[in-house]
């Protein structure tokens, strides 16, 4: 577990690479696109792959690909990932090795303690301990950093409103997005009683419903503020949840589960790009970086945070039987639904308080550029019918 969360560290790199290689404007806001499409094609094809092996060859094959697929990337990245030269915007190349130390413990220890309370207990000396290590910990870092002239996450990264609420925001998206997977592979092989085979075929809609939503966003940044866009987003996500509690046993796959898993990617995809986008509109290219890394955290914690509160009202509805039946199992995931529901009515709250109500200037160059080369067709069209 964390070797794979050193690998983590990978997607604010890649996120820094495309914000400083694209200016700002189209080019960006499709490659950060296509970025986040890929995402969503991995994990689709990752849950696949993970089904086909669990059926067939066994699933201790899935971490054997696994580590298999990270060499090769790794090798790839050293011949394909261009070096940086001398003439970035870095002057100042020492390493907050102290403030690396601190902040991944205490991230560590806080995580633990909302990934493993739900099991050993909230008040259990087993979590409660490296919980209030890990706080303990964090107030040093802030503290460190405000002390130091190279900290690795300068404070001044927080004065930008859009990353303020765009970290909130995906927290709440992460946590409606992390409950969904984990329930309703619960859902399909406990209550509808698919194989792990079918139950991985399930999320392919999801999966390529992002991707295309992802890759089509870019029509909206023109027309619609990114406000706008978020919160219709995150009245889908409520919807979806809705739509997934609605579930019996024997309803079968076509009547809840597929419209709730196209309308909770209908809403999810859009949602997270906006998230995306306007965390790194206001940061200079040196500091990109470090904001994608921040990020990037923020997507971390709202899984647990997401696990930990269905949980909690899952549990209310397991009983001591050897045995449940799907409806006894129905009951609980049903409160996890609707669980997930309020995450996302929460989500939505925080966009309306916190999201900016103007679009972050490469948006503004979206409908600029967008606008010139309609001006610039109807000109054209203009000299034809002169001549």
């Amino acid at each position: 577990m964390a070797a794979q969360g050193k690998e983590k560290d990978k997607s604010p790199s890649a996120m820094a690479l495309l914000t400083t290689s694209y200016p700002l404007g189209p080019e960006r806001n499709y490659a950060m696109s296509v970025f986040g499409g890929a995402g969503c094609t991995g994990q689709t094809l990752g849950v696949l792959i993970g089904g086909i092996f669990d059926a067939t060859i066994g699933w201790p094959w899935i971490f054997y690909i696994t580590a298999i697929l990270a060499f090769l990337v790794g090798i790839a990245g050293i011949l394909v990932v261009s070096k940086s030269g001398d003439d970035i915007h870095v002057t100042d190349r020492r390493v907050d090795y102290v403030g690396v130390f601190t902040f991944m413990l205490g991230i560590i220890c806080v995580v633990y303690y909302l990934s493993e309370s739900t099991t050993a207990g909230w008040g259990s000396a087993q979590t409660l301990a490296p919980f209030l290590v890990g706080v303990a910990v964090l107030v040093y870092f802030v503290f460190w950093e405000h002390r130091i002239e190279n900290p690795i996450m300068p404070i001044r990264i927080w004065t930008s409103a859009r990353l303020r609420a765009s970290v909130i925001v995906i927290v709440c998206i992460t946590a409606t997005y992390n409950t969904l997977i984990f329930y309703t592979s619960l859902t399909f092989q406990n209550v509808l009683l698919f194989s792990p085979l079918i139950t991985a075929c399930c999320y392919i809609v999801h999966g390529v419903g992002m991707g295309f939503g992802l890759y089509y966003l870019n029509k909206l940044y023109a027309i619609i503020r990114t406000k706008w866009i978020m919160l219709v987003g995150m009245i889908l996500i409520v919807i979806s949840a809705i739509i997934f509690a609605q579930i019996v046993p024997g309803s079968g796959y076509w009547h809840y589960a597929f419209p709730a898993l196209i309308v909770n990617c209908l809403g999810q995809a859009p949602a997270w790009m906006c998230c995306q986008v306007t965390a790194v509109a206001d940061a200079p290219d040196e500091d990109q970086g470090v904001v994608g890394a921040v990020f990037n955290v923020a997507i971390q914690l709202g899984g647990p945070i997401g696990l930990a509160i269905s949980t909690i009202v899952n549990q209310k509805y397991v009983t001591e039987k050897e045995v449940m039946s799907p409806t006894e199992y129905m009951d609980g995931y049903r409160a996890a639904f609707y669980a997930m529901a309020v995450m996302g009515a929460v989500g939505f709250v925080f966009v309306v308080l916190l999201a900016a109500n103007q679009d972050p200037i490469e948006f503004k160059g979206v409908v600029v550029e967008e606008k010139k080369q309609v001006e610039g067709s109807q000109l054209e069209k203009d000299v034809e019918r002169t001549l």
